[in-house]
């Protein structure tokens, strides 16, 4: 078990997302969001449980941030990751009749199926598995 090693990747993003990422009031690097992304990564290594732990983490990392996550941040919080985990990079989680169903519904109210909206919304359900609300917040016109 490399436990240390993966600790400290993760204090050391969530500092760095403190640091460097604009403030927002939706951000959470505190304890809270620790204990949030640790059991969707026990539910990701329980799901696969021959899998190594470093791209488990990885991707519990990136998968369960990036719905919350502002346009603007985005490349800078997939640098983050990226430098931290050099060489690894998980494939994102999907729910491909999930998305089917998205993809219906968005077109059926005049929508457009954008992917990143996509994405959004499939992280959405990521969230709403650990924790018990959430808000979508942005200003008019965002895609909310």
């Amino acid at each position: 078990i490399k436990a240390r090693p993966l600790a400290n990747k993760f204090v050391q993003l969530y500092s760095l997302c403190k640091e460097l990422l604009s403030k927002q009031m939706h951000y959470d690097w505190g304890l809270r969001a620790v204990k949030s992304l640790l059991r969707q990564a026990g539910t990701l290594k329980r799901m696969e449980p021959e899998s190594d732990e470093n791209p488990v983490l990885c991707r519990a990392l990136r998968d369960f941030n990036t719905p919350k996550i502002t346009t603007n941040d985005m490349p800078i919080f997939l640098r983050l990751i990226k430098d931290l985990f050099p060489g690894v990079w998980p494939d994102p989680f999907s729910d491909p009749d999930f998305e089917k169903v998205c993809i219906r519904t968005a077109k059926k109210r005049g929508l457009q199926a954008d992917p990143q909206f996509i994405i959004k919304t499939v992280g959405m359900i990521g969230i709403l598995g650990v924790r018990h609300c959430m808000f979508i917040i942005g200003p008019t016109g965002c895609g909310k």
